[in-house]
């Protein structure tokens, strides 16, 4: 299986890379660096993270970080469809579909 990007999950991806590298470009150097492992994890054992049985897609957490990853598998594609901060405002993670 591959791993494919919603422009909305990268954009989302970016701005929280971009939020975080404003106080620390250290730390986001990190996290980012835990998303590609993440998404190896994720690749290898796509059908690990919590399933939602309503819209056919998982949530797992990016290792030693507070970002949840909600993907898909349609076929041979694992597509990750959101990516959202837990520091965030709960109203603001993205719908699932």
């Amino acid at each position: 299986m591959r791993i494919g990007w919603t422009p909305d999950a990268l954009a989302e991806l970016d701005h929280v890379l971009a939020y975080i590298a404003a106080e620390s470009p250290g730390i986001a150097a990190v996290v980012a660096e835990r998303d590609l492992s993440a998404e190896e994890t994720i690749r290898l054992f796509p059908r690990a993270g919590r399933f939602d049985a309503e819209t056919d897609t998982y949530d797992r957490y990016m290792p030693k970080t507070r970002i949840i990853v909600t993907y898909a598998i349609r076929g041979e594609v694992i597509w990750i469809v959101s990516v959202w901060h837990t520091s965030r405002d709960p109203d603001t993670k993205p719908k699932r579909s």
